[in-house]
């Protein structure tokens, strides 16, 4: 009895703050950045070198460098895929300048601190996977 209550207490999913609720009120607070990028079998982080994201209210999503600002919307959601049944999706969609192309997708959420939400986008197969990494900005 002490091994399955332990088990439950353990892997009590709220320990990985990956739930719908959980990722959308973490984004909410705070301005981001993007702290890693692995696109196409490269890193491409330097290319948001300067950008800062903010995930406002009724899923608007600002992303501002220098002078410059691009709108688009973000949401978050549970997967409705019989693979990912399980999976919540963080999906981004902002534009027109092109450099955001790549992080337009339906992301699957790794894990979600504080700080961090930590992303990766494997519908082009197992062998090309991209991952996104989100880090708080302090202020």
């Amino acid at each position: 009895m002490t091994i399955v209550v332990a088990s439950f207490v353990c892997c009590n999913s709220d320990d990985h703050k990956t739930g719908v609720d959980d990722v959308t009120d973490t984004v909410k607070d705070g301005t981001w950045r993007v702290s890693y990028f692995y696109d196409s079998g490269a890193d491409k982080t330097a290319n948001y070198l300067g950008y800062s994201f903010v995930f406002g209210g009724n899923y608007l999503l600002t992303a501002t460098k220098e002078t410059n600002t691009y709108n688009g919307q973000w949401f978050v959601s549970k997967s409705t895929s019989d693979n990912d049944l399980y999976s919540t999706i963080f999906k981004i969609s902002i534009g027109p300048n092109d450099i955001f192309e790549n992080l337009n997708a339906d992301w699957k959420v790794m894990s979600n601190t504080d700080a961090t939400l930590t992303l990766k986008d494997d519908s082009k197969g197992e062998t090309n996977i991209d991952y996104l990494t989100f880090e708080k900005i302090v202020q």
